[in-house]
């Protein structure tokens, strides 16, 4: 009995230290399995995140490129052209930018140079004149007296300077004009021309409606409206193929000009007959109407209108090549009105007085000419 009293003391105790001990040690344990279980509940929320961030990435990617499809390169371009677009964009904003500081540079040297005002008014208007001064310097001069040469085109290129020029010794006609004093031009390129006729708006108007003898001999002075003679024109192109080049400036001062390959002017046995062929320029031909028609003056008539209507010459008041009657008409009367002006059918407004004409002549092949060179009708 005792020992059975002994034993149930025994386990009693040792149930008693286990229970202790099992109690002990459950403690920490939850606290382990809690700690556990939030790092557990951490990691799969983490892990669903992913999961769901995945889904919605294959979602996306199914909903709006459900195949794989080859590039589109207008698309590739567009994406390109963007790019430059902005780039450009932002290169214009700094640009924009410099420029305000530049401004704001400038506008403080302005300031700060204010007092010196007059300083710089004085040093621009001197540096002004010394330009001027060095310009003049740099035109070449024009020597009219030319003895060692015959005629415009010889002139150095260096010279290029349109006024008249004087060459190899006088030769007078019977009214006292000299067929060696001629006007030259210049044009863009090439060597001067001779100009055989000119009008302009001059204050002292040359009165152009001249008799037979008139025109032959030559009228005018070279250094504003004339006509240089016919005999002296036949002289010059007789000798050598030459071109014509003429001229012409409207109202409002458009210009525009006409060249023909061929120019030739027969003797005054042949009435002064026109020779034209191979036109280029920036207007119509109108003179190819006037193609080797005969001259005719108010005094002698060659044109081809009925011998019952009025002479052309008379009509319109001038010397030239008239057919029946006129498309254009350099001779005409200034500033005139209607077709009786200075005219050239069919160009910019019509036919009404031009501002300005000029008829200039040059040989084909530049070989010089001498005082010696002679030529028969």
């Amino acid at each position: 009995m005792m020992m059975s009293l002994v034993f149930l003391l025994g386990l009693s105790c040792t149930f008693y230290s286990g229970s202790t001990m099992l109690t002990a040690k459950s403690e920490p344990s939850i606290r382990q399995l809690l700690e556990k279980q939030q790092l557990k509940l951490t990691h799969l929320e983490f892990t669903l995140r992913h999961v769901l961030i995945k889904v919605l990435f294959l979602t996306d990617a199914d909903v709006h490129a459900p195949r794989r499809l080859p590039p589109d390169p207008v698309l590739e371009l567009s994406q390109r052209m963007n790019q430059l677009l902005q780039r450009l964009e932002s290169e214009e904003r700094a640009a924009d930018i410099l420029s305000r500081i530049e401004a704001k540079i400038n506008a403080s040297e302005c300031e700060e140079t204010t007092s010196n005002e007059t300083l710089v008014d004085h040093k621009a208007k001197a540096l002004a004149n010394v330009t001027e001064q060095h310009e003049e310097k740099e035109l070449p001069k024009l020597d009219p007296m030319q003895p060692a040469k015959a005629d415009c085109y010889e002139l150095e290129d260096a010279t290029r300077r349109d006024g008249v020029y004087k060459f190899l010794v006088p030769e007078l006609n019977e009214v006292g004009r000299d067929f060696n004093e001629r006007f030259c031009a210049f044009t863009l390129d090439g060597p001067a021309w001779t100009v055989i006729q000119s009008r302009g708006p001059y204050q002292q108007q040359e009165n152009f409606n001249r008799t037979w003898d008139e025109y032959r001999t030559g009228f005018g002075s070279l250094e504003r409206d004339f006509w240089f003679g016919n005999e002296f024109i036949h002289k010059i192109v007789y000798r050598d193929d030459h071109m014509l080049r003429i001229e012409l400036e409207d109202q409002d001062g458009a210009r525009d000009w006409g060249e023909y390959a061929v120019f030739r002017l027969d003797s005054e046995s042949y009435n002064y007959q026109l020779v034209i062929d191979g036109y280029q320029g920036s207007m119509p031909d109108a003179l190819e109407y006037h193609n080797k028609m005969d001259f005719s003056t108010c005094d002698r008539r060659n044109d081809q209108s009925p011998r019952e209507n009025v002479p052309c010459a008379v009509r319109f008041g001038s010397g030239w090549w008239f057919d029946r009657c006129q498309e254009c008409n350099l001779n005409g009367i200034y500033p005139g009105s209607g077709g009786s002006g200075i005219i050239w059918a069919d160009w910019r407004s019509g036919n009404y007085t031009l501002k300005t004409a000029r008829m200039m002549i040059r040989p084909v092949r530049f070989a010089p000419a001498t005082a010696e060179d002679t030529y028969d009708e």
